[in-house]
């Protein structure tokens, strides 16, 4: 498998995410925090998910992208546009919903400019992680009643280790 990257740029009044290899909760602090730093900068009106060079996607990161498309909707009034040409990463994208809160192009898309990479190498701390794969299950499992069926048990798992009830 190849390791997972992130990377991204603006342009125009759009920042683009591009995900690529095996993208795995490894790399959720770096990529919540890259997100955290995006959501709160008043510079664009719109974010677009690349994962035309995704092997696999984990749970985890596909938690990530729902927040993107949640603040798209929310902040933006239209669905974020997510790229995927991976067969299996599409079924993935399909079975977890994600044709109902994403405009989903089975393309690729040329980008002219250069991207930046995310630092991902940075050590994450044990809490840090814990919190970010717990909110990025309980995005998940807010779209729809098959999600909260899936992922109960990862929510029930994670939710003491937080100090929830």
């Amino acid at each position: 498998m190849e390791a997972g990257a992130a990377f991204y740029l603006k342009q125009g009044n759009t920042y683009v995410l591009k995900l690529v290899g095996d993208v795995r909760y490894t790399m959720g602090c770096a990529l919540g925090d890259f997100l955290d730093g995006l959501f709160a900068q008043a510079d664009y009106d719109n974010i677009v998910v690349d994962l035309t060079e995704a092997h696999s996607i984990d749970s985890t990161s596909l938690g990530l992208l729902a927040k993107i498309a949640n603040f798209n909707r929310q902040h933006f009034a239209h669905p974020t546009t997510l790229l995927s040409t991976n067969p299996d990463v599409n079924q993935i994208l399909d079975n977890l919903g994600f044709y109902d809160i994403f405009t989903i192009r089975d393309t690729g898309e040329n980008i002219s400019a250069t991207l930046q990479q995310l630092a991902i190498s940075e050590p994450c701390s044990k809490d840090a992680l814990t919190r970010i794969v717990y909110e990025a299950h309980r995005t998940l499992s807010e779209l729809n009643p098959r999600n909260q069926d899936e992922f109960k048990s990862v929510l029930d798992g994670l939710r003491p280790k937080l100090g929830h009830p």
